[in-house]
């Protein structure tokens, strides 16, 4: 699965458990997918070991971008809250220059050959 963003595009891992998400890892190729319900969510960084920026999405289109979010390990991290039906986590610097209501596309295949 890919992601596209004005006009660059991402493989998507998507997480299989959310509450662990980016944690332990030293690296990300692309960006970190969670599909959520449609409403507001709140992430932190607890036991990340890089910066990133999040991603809200909600029907398409962000709904907010938190850039530069650093890595915290301890229990009372910054929670990054916003609406979204889909949330994705990038290196830190993938989303500069991105804003609230640019295009989100999620679509299979390879960046060369969309399904």
């Amino acid at each position: 699965m890919h992601l596209s963003v004005k006009g660059k595009t991402f493989p998507v891992e998507f997480a299989e458990d959310i509450q662990k998400g980016m944690m332990g890892r030293d690296s990300l190729e692309g960006c970190m997918g969670f599909n959520m319900n449609r409403g507001y969510h709140s992430f932190w960084m607890k036991d990340c070991l890089i910066p990133l920026d999040i991603v809200f999405v909600l029907k398409g289109k962000i709904s907010k971008v938190f850039q530069h979010c650093q890595p915290c390990h301890e229990d009372d991290c910054q929670h990054y809250t916003a609406a979204g039906d889909q949330i994705f986590e990038f290196p830190a610097g993938t989303c500069d220059g991105w804003v609230p209501g640019d295009f989100v596309n999620l679509y299979l295949g390879t960046k060369n050959n969309p399904v």
